[in-house]
């Protein structure tokens, strides 16, 4: 019996069985998803909440906070796009210049959101702050998907 290694499915390679190799990209899309649709929603409560301890403290840090938070919108908000067009919509709808470089946008977004919680230590004092913990954790997830990325795109390359 003979397994193949590649799939015409999106959601990878669903015959692999026993010792052989299963794809990881597809099947993390809601992980990527959630990493992404976190930050966008944490950009937002940022901008249109000026009440909101966040929005305060990337106020104290000046523009350059603020164009963190936009540079940092623009990172999520291609990591939607990237989920909804090239996982969840039909296969001939294809975004390939963001499933190429996928490990990039969310290498980005793990690095942009320590940025965030560093802008959110030095601005207030040098401290920590419980706030940073969904940052970090989304942070190390969004981490997690570009070293899976990345080391299954090598790893089909052996």
């Amino acid at each position: 019996m003979t397994y193949s290694t590649r799939s015409h499915s999106n959601w990878g390679d669903l015959d692999a069985l026993g010792r052989h190799h299963i794809s990881t990209l597809p099947r993390y899309w809601v992980t990527r998803l959630y990493v992404a649709l976190s930050t966008v929603t944490t950009i937002v409560v940022i901008w249109s909440e000026p009440e909101a301890l966040t929005h305060r403290l990337i106020s104290q840090s000046g523009s350059p906070g603020w164009w963190l938070v936009g540079l940092l919108a623009v990172i999520a908000l291609i990591g939607v796009v990237d989920v909804v067009v090239n996982d969840l919509l039909p296969e001939h709808i294809r975004l390939d210049c963001a499933k190429r470089y996928r490990h990039l946008i969310y290498a980005a977004l793990s690095m942009g959101l320590v940025c965030m919680c560093f802008v959110f230590v030095a601005g207030s004092g040098g401290w920590f702050r419980p706030l940073l913990t969904p940052f970090l954790t989304d942070a190390a997830f969004a981490a997690l998907i570009a070293f899976l990325d990345l080391f299954q795109r090598h790893r089909g390359r052996s």
